[in-house]
């Protein structure tokens, strides 16, 4: 009766010895796509006829699609929230700038040792668990190799992203090449691809933009939308290599949106990018990793930007945290149990890295189809930011861009959701 012992033993030492830095196949790759000021309705998949995404369409319907996704309202504090799993009044990285007069050089050190000094850095994790890691597109503060990365294209620290934003814009090549060293590595890799777009400059390619001369509500709208179609044009790019080279089955792609954006208006009016309101913080997520999780369509079930850490962990079996508090995107118990999201909004520039609270301008609370803004302390320092002058309540099933304030109809619902907002946190 040996033999089986001894294939059992076998199974179990070549499991063991999978284990090591670049030797496990089975582990899945995974490729992070984050747009950059899209507005939540700027997709085919969420209903926008005028605007083309084929292949975004096609990916969301091939994956696990929450369109009730929430991010921070502008890039900085939402990039911080994916690299750390915490909430900008966690990790401090409230504004893209600091708001007194230090030096590019020094202001940025600051910032970088604040969003450093995070117990969790995703990038750092997955590089520790010997995976090879990309980074390309926005990334502020840090170059790719302060942040854990083992590659990248952002090697200075700065606004934005620096050398990182021809990503996209410039081709994929980066991305491709990575890949297929990745693969000779016998490594599993991950990528952030973070690219400027559909950001401005809005500057489409003049074939893509024809398509859209006089169907958009204004010349400004018909360049936003081309630039929507472009990226789109660039997912695609990177779904087919993946097909092409066999990747695609052992891939977990995750897709979100930093901040919104107003497809119509851009920023002529004041509730979209910097701002609570539903164009600002809402984007659809989903996760797509064929064979392991099925496709569906969820329009209920309220998902985070804070869950995309944890999910990404729990893909590649790296352990996490128990102070994470996002939720693995995958687990569909879980995540329809949820009944309450948050978002904090606070001025572009950062007035204290220690005190968020002084540059806070409203806290949202989501909790199923009511949806609170509370004003903060402070006012907004854009013009194109704005928040109610006293707390807002609204009812999203029946107004989803938030036209009706039911605030005084509805005391107990308002009383409930501030309790609910002083228990998370109250500045």
């Amino acid at each position: 009766m040996k033999t089986p012992f001894l294939i059992w033993t076998a199974v179990i030492l070549l499991s063991w010895v999978g284990r090591g830095q670049g030797e496990t196949p089975t582990r899945p790759n995974v490729i992070l796509i984050i747009s950059d000021d899209q507005g939540f309705p700027d997709y085919g998949f969420m209903g926008n006829e005028e605007v083309q995404t084929p292949n975004l369409d096609r990916m969301a319907g091939e994956s696990l699609l929450y369109t009730r996704g929430y991010v921070m309202p502008v890039c900085s504090p939402s990039l911080a929230c994916l690299l750390t799993g915490k909430l900008p009044h966690e990790h401090r990285i409230t504004g893209n700038d600091l708001s007194d007069n230090r030096s590019s050089r020094g202001q940025r050190g600051e910032l970088a040792e604040q969003l450093l000094s995070s117990p969790t850095l995703l990038p750092k994790m997955l590089t520790d668990a010997g995976y090879l890691t990309l980074q390309t597109g926005k990334l502020w503060n840090v170059t790719y190799a302060d942040a854990g990365f083992t590659h990248g294209m952002t090697d200075t620290a700065g606004r934005h992203g620096d050398a990182g934003l021809g990503i996209g814009r410039q081709g994929m090549e980066p991305i491709f090449e990575f890949i297929d060293a990745a693969q000779k590595q016998k490594a599993p890799f991950f990528v952030w691809y973070a690219p400027f777009m559909p950001h401005v400059p809005h500057t489409p390619p003049k074939e893509i933009l024809d398509a859209y001369r006089g169907r958009g509500p204004t010349p400004a709208a018909e360049k936003y939308y081309a630039m929507v179609e472009w990226f789109d044009q660039t997912c695609g790019q990177l779904d087919q290599y993946l097909e092409e080279h066999g990747l695609k089955e052992n891939t977990v792609v995750l897709y979100l949106a930093d901040n919104g954006w107003d497809g119509k208006h851009g920023q002529s009016k004041a509730r979209a990018k910097l701002s609570p309101y539903e164009l600002g913080i809402r984007t659809p997520m989903f996760v797509r990793w064929p064979g392991k999780v099925a496709p569906a369509r969820d329009d209920a079930t309220l998902a985070h930007i804070i869950d995309f850490v944890p999910t990404i962990l729990d893909a590649t079996g790296v352990a996490r945290s128990e102070s994470l508090a996002g939720l693995n995107l995958t687990d569909r118990e879980a995540m329809q149990a949820r009944q309450t999201v948050f978002v904090e909004s606070y001025t572009h520039d950062i007035a204290d890295l220690d005190a968020p609270e002084k540059s806070l301008i409203a806290q949202v609370v989501i909790d199923g189809q009511w949806k609170l803004i509370a004003p903060g302390p402070v006012n907004p320092d854009r013009p194109f930011s704005s928040v109610p002058s006293a707390t807002a309540l609204f009812n999203l099933a029946a107004d989803p861009l938030e036209e009706n304030d039911v605030a005084s109809e509805h005391p107990e619902i308002v009383e409930k959701l501030l309790s609910l907002q002083k228990a998370e946190w109250n500045p």
